[in-house]
């Protein structure tokens, strides 16, 4: 019973977050625009936003 309400949990959890636009995925090299001024301070730029280039 436990399990079951850990697992419903958690994914009420994921599903919330998702839905919210907070999912981290990687960025790789064919995800990268040219940055400018006013953009990222850290990592590199896509048109979703910004983040570090995953290798």
């Amino acid at each position: 019973m436990k399990l079951a309400t850990l697992a419903v949990t958690m994914l009420s959890l994921g599903l919330s977050l998702v839905s919210a636009g907070v999912v981290i995925t990687p960025i790789t090299s064919d995800q990268v625009v040219p940055k400018n001024a006013d953009d990222c301070f850290f990592g590199v730029t896509t048109p979703q936003g910004c983040g570090p280039l995953r290798q």
